[in-house]
């Protein structure tokens, strides 16, 4: 029986692609599938003596730097502000996140990698600001270093501000994985040391006190870690079914170009394409 498709260079390439291809799909879909398991189990823990594992924590949240929401002006472990044009329609995202503690129960949980990911969180405080307002330093220098804000202001148009802050003291919950720490890990506090003639920095160890009882952090394997200003409901939590296809695609998608590249290579013994 005649082959369906006959090999050309071209489709040896597009196989070659389909091949390379096929690794990839497969680890982001069985990461996906792994962590919808996980997610459906999750545990959900105050910081506690016994807490370890892929887990969801909530606590209080300490600030470890000073910040402050630009609209709000409350202190913040972090924040984003939203940048909309007199259509309502989002044109920039100002963000500025932060590493920060979780403290309950007598325990503090430090949230590591936390600034390198999306969190959800509500909204803060909203301002409309048009042209010729009187508005803070602060705002000023994060409109400035947004392009297309500072290109809707120059065109002296109203442009709307939608702040979105994880505030100090407020409840938080946090998802990834959680462990012991370790003393040897906590970084260290500089002070500076002033001689008259320079600045010396000296590495001062932290005090007992400041040091937390337990870190959490994205999980290795899954690379997955969330931060939230409320209880996550099973829709946030959930995972996009077309994510975990990709456990059946790849290797599909890798098989076929495998395949293709076997008739192409017999082809070839045979005397050419």
């Amino acid at each position: 029986m005649r082959p369906l498709l006959h090999p050309t260079p071209m489709g040896c390439a597009l196989a070659a692609t389909m091949v390379v291809a096929g690794a990839p799909i497969f680890g982001s879909g069985l990461r996906a599938l792994r962590l919808r398991r996980r997610l459906r189990r999750l545990a959900r823990p105050e910081p506690s003596s016994d807490a370890g594992g892929f887990a969801q924590v909530q606590g209080r949240v300490a600030l470890e730097s000073p910040l402050v929401g630009p609209l709000s002006a409350q202190p913040c472990a972090g924040f984003v502000v939203e940048v909309l044009n007199d259509s309502r329609r989002l044109i920039a995202t100002i963000e500025d996140r932060r590493a920060f503690r979780l403290v309950g129960d007598g325990m503090s949980a430090r949230v590591i990698g936390a600034e390198s990911v999306a969190w959800n969180l509500g909204i803060t405080a909203e301002r409309v600001v048009r042209p010729g307002d009187s508005i803070s330093q602060n705002l000023t220098a994060l409109l400035a270093g947004s392009a297309e804000a500072a290109w809707v202001r120059r065109g002296g148009k109203a442009v709307t501000l939608i702040e979105r802050a994880l505030l100090a003291g407020e409840r938080a919950h946090v998802i990834g994985n959680v462990r012991i720490a370790h003393p040897h890990e906590m970084p260290e506090a500089v002070a500076v040391a002033r001689t008259g003639t320079d600045d010396v920095p000296l590495p001062l160890p932290r005090s007992s006190g400041q040091d937390a009882d337990f870190w959490i952090e994205p999980d290795g394997p899954l690379d997955y870690l969330r931060v939230f200003d409320h209880l996550p409901t099973s829709a946030e939590l959930s995972i996009p079914v077309w994510r975990v296809l990709g456990v059946a695609v790849g290797p599909t998608l890798a098989l076929a170009g495998l395949l293709y590249l076997a008739r192409a290579a017999d082809r070839l013994r045979d005397g050419g394409f």
